[in-house]
């Protein structure tokens, strides 16, 4: 027995160094984007104002206090903001082991990393210096630690739920949801099996709720923002099935080995819900309901929002409870028979999750820094750059920042902006270009046709300027369909 108990803790190890080096292969392949560039931006300003700053976006601020106290040690730059990332998806596979082994068994938590490994939309994640790794780490607690309490009653258990519920509130609202039915359903199941715990639970979500209290306001602006100005697409078939295929793929790109990813495990989790809940051959009812309820009713619960306030329901935000799908798998690969064609099953999905994985690391957001290196070398009389959507604006003046350049976005009543531009100090908003421009002075404009967004405001300019020349740079990365359009313009004034 001894000897079995070591075999399994190296081949955690095992999985632990191999996905440290997984995730941090590639790390900073492509540029940051407009998200990471809000991210790093965000982090250079003092605590006290990272939650005022992140109150006029869309999250709640954990990860960003987080990452602040994190770079504040081992400074900031590109790779450091997103090996904040990489950390947070290698804890998940760790409290995935160490305390999934209280769930599952020693077989079954090396099961349930095995999968997590095989997991490429955690993997992906890990390259982004977003949330969404720490998310999934919280969510995980929470799941672990509500079929722990059940099982035990254990007040230590109930503690770390209770923390592991307040780190899931503070730092993605996805999780708020996963967090709020998790422990309703630790609630309803205590109360119908006349568990007297019930009350202990019942006081400890009250306490979470008292401690979210000094957020909630904030939350309500932001709703309130959210239903006037949010850029997920309306919910449909195709954005829902997107929720459940694209935790198999990586940004923007579906490979062909997503589908059998996805088909082997829906197709082992209906094999559960068989064995578990029909054939009643399995003790672990618990376990693969509560796995079901935080991720299908967080879905759920996001498209009833999406219909009654505004679209809210995206393939990204799965990331945060996206762990929760390989429940299902491992509590079938934890069963008896069928050996061989486990051990099949298991390495097809390790196989195909790690090339899927390898290959998102190759993926570029675009060429930020090559445009400006571009603008530089090409147009050195242009020293001002005018933005019309912060899907430029953003990583333009994190790479620009300290060059000869001075940076605007139009935002008229024309625009619509999603992010708190706030966060970038030194970029001026401008309501037309009279505010940034001399007449006859030469400018770029930048746009990404890809998306393009407030096409309004890129005719005003063109309509207000003289072009000069239309330069596109596209990204020198292996997919270079990413392309920007750089503008070069002479202003001839506010013509009405």
């Amino acid at each position: 027995m001894k000897c079995f108990i070591q075999k399994e803790t190296s081949l955690f190890l095992l999985i632990i160094c191999f996905a440290a080096l997984l995730y941090l292969f590639n790390i900073n392949f492509s540029e940051i984007w407009i998200d990471e560039a809000f991210t790093k931006a965000l982090v250079r300003h003092p605590f006290s104002q990272i939650c005022s700053l992140v109150a006029g976006d869309f999250h709640p601020p954990l990860y960003f206090l987080g990452l602040k106290l994190f770079t504040s040690v081992v400074g900031l730059n590109d790779f450091t903001i997103r090996l904040f990332s990489v950390i947070g998806a290698l804890s998940t596979l760790i409290i995935g082991y160490i305390v999934g082994q209280r769930v599952f068994g020693k077989y079954g938590a090396l099961c349930y990393c095995y999968l997590l490994l095989a997991l490429p939309m955690l993997a992906c994640y890990s390259h982004d210096a977003r949330m969404y790794t720490w998310a999934a780490f919280a969510t995980t607690g929470v799941f672990l630690y509500s079929c722990l309490f059940i099982r035990t009653n254990q007040k230590g258990d109930l503690i770390l739920l209770g923390l592991f519920s307040l780190m899931a509130v503070y730092t993605h609202y996805y999780c708020l949801i996963a967090a709020f039915y998790a422990n309703m359903f630790v609630l309803i199941y205590l109360f119908i099996n006349k568990n007297k715990s019930w009350r202990s639970v019942l006081a400890m979500g009250s306490a979470v709720f008292v401690l979210f209290l000094p957020w909630f306001s904030v939350l309500l602006s932001q709703t309130h923002a959210a239903q006037k100005n949010f850029w997920s697409p309306a919910v449909s078939f195709s954005t829902l099935l997107s929720c459940y295929v694209y935790p198999f793929g990586h940004e923007y790109r579906l490979s062909n080995l997503a589908y059998p990813m996805a088909a082997i495990v829906y197709g082992l989790t209906i094999i559960s819900i068989y064995k578990i809940f029909i054939a009643g051959k399995d003790d672990n009812r618990l376990v693969l309901g509560l796995s079901l309820v935080i991720f299908h009713c967080t879905v759920l619960t996001v498209v009833i929002i999406s219909f009654i306030l505004r679209p809210l329901l995206y393939w990204r935000y799965i990331a945060c409870v996206v762990t929760m799908l390989m429940v299902p798998p491992a509590l079938y690969f934890m069963g008896g028979g069928y050996k061989q064609l486990k051990a099949i099953l298991l390495g097809s999905l390790l196989c195909c999750g790690i090339y899927i994985s390898i290959a998102a690391s190759y993926f570029s957001f675009g060429p930020y820094k090559q445009s400006l290196d571009y603008l530089q070398k090409t147009r050195p009389d242009v020293k001002k750059i005018v933005h019309v959507t912060e899907i430029t604006a953003g990583p333009f003046y994190e790479y620009g920042k300290d060059g000869p350049w001075s940076q605007y976005c139009l935002k008229n009543a024309n625009a619509v902006w999603y992010t708190n531009m706030a966060v970038f100090d030194g970029f001026q908003a401008i309501k037309n270009l009279d505010e940034a421009l001399e007449k006859d002075e030469i400018f770029c404009m930048v746009k990404f046709p890809l998306t393009p967004l407030n096409e309004k405001n890129c005719d005003l300019i063109l309509s207000q300027s003289q072009t000069l020349a239309v330069d596109t740079v596209a990204d020198n990365k292996p997919y270079s369909g990413v392309q920007f359009l750089l503008y070069i313009l002479k202003y001839r004034g506010n013509i009405q």
